[in-house]
């Protein structure tokens, strides 16, 4: 659209001690094609005991600060209230935005029932697992894009996710994936949550695959924890709605995680009776070594199955400590060498 009728937005980040890339990030969101007059930038450094606070003051940013650290939840709580755009974006501290991004995002909302817009993520770096996560990503975004069709898109990233400002409520403080459950509350109320593809963003891959199954894991925990809070959204009278969160959430980040041990321990007692329980075995025994394989070698060529191995592996371990309550809103960023 024109700039004229751009809404005007506000650009929130809740910033745990990034002090080595706020500046830049702050850099990033006025590089975008945007009217300047028309965008509000606000950062949240609650429990930061660096220089992040300081630095995204001396930008002329808004920024929020108190010593107590209570989780992005809380932070996004506290800073909801100062937006003063028709439009919130949330986005990471981490990651950069394509000069078009929030326009892109911006665009949806000239669609009246359009609650929530969720960006599109890329990754980059070298080796398996940088090939593994962007594989994922790569499917994700085309199952998104069918589901968008229908406005039905199931979860956003944190990377860069837009909601109308006026739709918001303040999160329960126990939640612990803010994105995923801002998406379940507007479509909850009848909106359509909608897939920008155009709006790209991007940032490394983490340092270590230790480090990447533990940010897995968070994400899995809170899937699980949004997924039986809104249960009710599975249900055949929201039509595309229960269709997208059945097949999207419930089977893909529950059911099937925890069917796969299953699903081995039996090809594994049959194969003495049964040819294809032979066959299902050997195919799974395959999969695995490779898997680890690619662990082990971080090889490009072993990368699909060694991100099958870690997604289902880490959705095991985050319903596991979202049901034992192992998994508070707090929670440790993974390391990543640069600015995104």
């Amino acid at each position: 659209p024109p700039d004229d009728e751009l809404p005007a937005l506000t650009v929130l980040v809740a910033a745990l001690n990034e002090e080595a890339v706020i500046g830049e990030k702050i850099s990033d969101i006025r590089k975008q094609r945007y009217p300047i007059d028309k965008l509000q930038i606000v950062v949240v450094a609650d429990g930061s005991t660096d220089e992040t606070p300081r630095i995204a003051e001396e930008l002329g940013v808004d920024v929020l600060w108190e010593p107590e650290r209570r989780g992005k939840t809380a932070a996004i709580n506290r800073a909801m209230p100062i937006a003063s755009g028709d439009i919130t974006c949330l986005t990471d501290a981490n990651c950069a935005l394509d000069p078009g991004a929030l326009s892109a995002v911006a665009a949806h909302f000239a669609d009246p029932n359009v609650g929530i817009v969720s960006g599109a993520k890329t990754v980059f770096g070298s080796g398996g697992r940088a090939a593994g996560e962007s594989l994922y990503w790569r499917i994700e975004a085309m199952v998104k894009s069918a589901e968008s069709e229908l406005g039905v898109t199931m979860g956003a990233p944190g990377e860069l996710l837009g909601i109308r400002t006026a739709l918001f409520r303040p999160i329960p403080e126990d939640i612990i994936n803010d994105d995923f459950y801002l998406t379940c509350d507007v479509l909850d109320r009848g909106y359509a949550a909608k897939y920008a593809g155009e709006a790209m963003t991007s940032e490394r891959t983490t340092e270590s695959a230790r480090g990447e199954f533990d940010r897995r894991t968070r994400v899995a925990a809170g899937t699980w924890q949004s997924c039986f809070r809104f249960a009710h959204l599975g249900s055949p009278q929201r039509g595309w709605v229960a269709l997208s969160f059945i097949s999207h959430r419930i089977l893909r980040n529950v059911a099937v995680p925890a069917m796969l041990p299953l699903i081995w321990a039996l090809s594994r007692s049959m194969r003495r009776t049964s040819r294809a329980a032979r066959v299902l075995d050997r195919a799974q025994q395959f999969a695995y070594a490779a898997a680890i394989a690619g662990f082990v070698t971080d090889a490009r060529a072993f990368a699909p199955f060694s991100e099958f191995l870690l997604l289902n592996a880490a959705q095991l371990m985050g319903g596991f400590r979202w049901t034992t309550g192992r998994q508070t809103p707090l929670w440790n960023k993974p390391t990543r060498s640069t600015w995104a």
